[in-house]
């Protein structure tokens, strides 16, 4: 049995929890044995822990493994490569960087890491410098030597990139940069809330972008820490008792992908309105349920949760165009435009999209290709 050390990885927010249980579960489902490790340990210390002779060492828990992966990485350790480091999206080192068709869901991730799977064997030799490589394989006496971090454990090192081996990295859900509402924000807007605001990004963009007030709420505490250094005020905690407590209005309400996570959006978009200046807008960013990727993976039997995107973990309501409609009119807002977010091609939307065009059934093809919405309202 090979063992996999996996860092211990703690956090407030489930979707974070949820992406290290489920990566360490689909190592575990492809038969291997998952060890607990400190990120700050040494190598030489950890490798103490396993009886194995090859270890899967894992460095980034955010990931997403295929259940062959450990078994695969281990089977391309030959001759004098020290480690073998599979292929990825989102790599430190270039070398790592693999192009790969579009996925939206689990399944089709699947589907395309079984496909690289099955093709002749691609390897490349390199001698790695100090970038972390997120997940290696290598013989666990390796690491009876090194007085160093997991993650630094390859410098120097002659390592094998399987280019057959690909494995998913998840971007940071709280500091990605919201370019896609920035636009849409009137640019002559004073006061702004961002509710789920992350590490402030879109409220450091507004600031730089004109003349305003940017203020944020943000569950994740040390998330929030980082905004309140980039806006001018951020309130850690639970967004709907923290609008109950704020005597300002606002010009702009913003929540980019957020009001899903919410057990009860109507009565919170309600409240919103106490806070909103006359003629105020509100501007949200909300996944679709009915797009093609999710309906062909429910008639294949599937809903696989993950960290982020159209199934994500901490999605506690689910829309589509009609339902966001009906939200706004109960909340009292008036939907001033709708716009679908950019098309996502994914395989398996596009396999679905193939056969009911075979079939001749009637469909609404806007619907299955938009992954979301853009909708602005005013307050009624």
């Amino acid at each position: 049995m090979v063992s996999v050390l996996f860092p211990h990885f703690d956090h407030a927010a489930i979707e974070e929890r949820f992406a290290s249980w489920q990566a360490r579960t689909r190592f575990r489902d492809g038969g291997a044995e998952v060890v607990p490790y400190a990120p700050g340990d040494r190598a030489s210390d950890v490798a103490g822990e396993v009886e194995s002779t090859h270890v899967i060492v894992v460095t980034d828990p955010l990931l997403l493994p295929s259940r062959t992966l450990a078994r695969r990485l281990v089977a391309a350790l030959q001759g004098s490569v020290e480690a073998v480091v599979p292929v990825t999206n989102l790599p430190a080192n270039p070398l790592q960087q693999h192009h790969v068709d579009v996925y939206a869901t689990l399944r089709e991730l699947d589907v395309i890491t079984a496909s690289l799977d099955a093709r002749d064997a691609e390897v490349q030799r390199v001698t790695w410098d100090t970038s972390d490589p997120f997940v290696f394989a290598c013989r666990a006496d390796m690491l009876d030597a090194l007085e160093v971090p997991l993650r630094q454990a390859l410098t120097g090192k002659t390592i094998a990139i399987s280019r057959n081996d690909y494995v998913h990295r998840w971007s940071s859900m709280r500091g990605q940069a919201r370019q896609d509402l920035l636009e849409r924000i009137a640019v002559d807007a004073k006061s702004i809330l961002e509710f789920g605001c992350g590490e402030g990004p879109l409220g450091a963009a507004l600031k730089q972008r004109q003349k305003c007030r940017v203020v944020g709420i943000e569950i994740d505490r040390q998330a929030a820490a980082i905004a309140k250094k980039r806006i001018d005020d951020a309130y850690c905690g639970d967004a709907r008792e923290i609008v109950a407590l704020i005597h300002e209005t606002f010009d702009w309400i913003i929540g980019g992908d957020i009001i899903e996570h919410l057990d009860d959006p109507w009565t919170f978009l309600s409240d919103l309105r106490r806070i909103t200046k006359p003629g105020g807008r509100l501007l949200l960013s909300i996944p679709n349920l009915s797009h093609a990727a999710i309906v062909a993976d429910l008639l294949a039997g599937r809903f696989d949760y993950v960290y982020m995107g159209l199934s994500c973990v901490g999605h506690l309501r689910f829309f589509t165009r009609h339902s966001i409609a009906e939200m706004l009119s109960i909340a009292g807002w008036s939907a001033e435009r709708f716009e679908p977010q950019a098309e996502l091609p994914s395989i398996g939307a596009e396999s679905l999209l193939r056969a009911l065009d075979e079939a001749r059934l009637n469909y609404s093809r806007d619907d299955l290709l938009a992954p979301g919405y853009y909708v602005t309202a005013r307050k009624i």
